[in-house]
């Protein structure tokens, strides 16, 4: 990822004015935080570790929705960490595909792969990847249909590690990649029985991470050719969930959302705090460059759900022990809820 430098000079959230940071670069945080240390916790009805440990309860108008199984998701993200490194041409890529497939499947969902070839600009080589795109029936089929995304590649080099010797090595991501694969996975199971208000397309794009910093054009290649091949004409929006299982978790609103939709990020926002879910906080966060952005080019109203400021971002310490269940339930519980009570 690279950043671009544009300025937010403030959004108007809730009646506060929140002033912009400067773009933030992509290499990661300048200031990064130390993980919580917190235990994974098993439910994601509180509002997060900044909540002092207390419940937060939603209030009486929050929508209904089904449990979503924070634990569950976690087996989910650690499920997908024993494959291995999930880069493209793996051994952990190649059983990644039938290993979503099959989850897909089993809950009777049409789980279409999205094939097509990446002609490598170093190399000149062809990369075969592969996007999932399972299909959940909503209630009203006149309704616009919803994206709801995350990566599943995983970054073919460590190019964050101090040593040069550590920096080819490919990384597990667990919370870059695995994240928020685990919160779509864990959506399927509870949508299965709660149909969501319109469809949504649950989709998992490859090649997020493909790419060498400084070079655009090979990041995000699924999500590129996903929104040049979109399941329906019309989308009514988008929801990407990127770096969402960091123990400490911390969601301010991504600039790049805002600038191009500032009232659905508005509204998603005010959810989560009807909800009772803090780590989504009310304030500006950094400017991502992720796979939204191709949607958001298409003139697709796409939101990024990403916590950024993650120490481990691009380093082989991208494991399982860095991120939580409560995280996963505190996202997976928003998304659930937008899914049956669209913002």
């Amino acid at each position: 990822m690279i950043a671009i430098a544009f300025l937010i000079s403030a959004v108007i959230f809730s009646g506060g004015t929140f002033a912009a940071p400067p773009a933030h670069p992509s290499a990661g945080p300048s200031e990064p935080r130390a993980p919580s240390g917190k235990a994974p916790a098993e439910a994601a009805t509180e509002s997060g570790p900044r909540a002092g440990g207390k419940s937060a309860k939603a209030s009486p108008t929050a929508p209904k929705q089904a449990a979503f199984d924070s634990t569950r998701a976690f087996r989910y993200l650690l499920e997908q960490c024993a494959l291995g490194p999930r880069n493209p041409g793996s051994e952990g890529h190649r059983r990644a595909i039938d290993y979503f497939s099959a989850h897909f499947k089993s809950l009777g969902l049409s789980a279409r792969l999205q094939t097509f070839a990446h002609k490598d600009m170093t190399t000149g080589k062809p990369v075969n990847l592969t996007n999932i795109i399972a299909t959940v029936p909503g209630k009203d089929p006149k309704r616009k249909p919803a994206v709801f995304c995350a990566h599943w590649d995983t970054r073919p080099r460590a190019d964050m590690e101090a040593s040069l010797m550590m920096k080819s090595k490919p990384i597990i991501g667990a919370n870059d990649g695995a994240s928020g694969v685990a919160v779509i996975m864990e959506l399927a199971n509870a949508l299965k029985n709660t149909p969501p208000a319109q469809t949504i397309y649950l989709v998992l794009f490859d090649g997020e991470d493909y790419g060498h910093e400084g070079n655009i054009e090979e990041y995000f290649l699924g999500a590129r050719h996903f929104a040049d091949n979109l399941p329906a004409k019309d989308i009514e929006y988008a929801l990407l969930f990127d770096m969402v299982g960091d123990k400490n978790l911390s969601l301010p609103m991504e600039q790049n959302s805002l600038k191009q939709s500032p009232e659905l990020v508005r509204k998603i926002w005010a959810r989560a705090a009807l909800l009772g879910l803090k780590a989504f906080e009310p304030r500006v966060g950094p400017n991502v460059l992720d796979d939204h952005i191709p949607l958001q080019a298409k003139g697709i109203p796409a939101v990024d759900i990403i916590d950024f400021e993650y120490p481990y971002w691009h380093t082989l310490a991208d494991t399982p022990d860095k991120c939580s269940a409560h995280s996963l339930g505190v996202v997976g519980r928003l998304a659930e809820s937008l899914a049956i009570t669209p913002p």
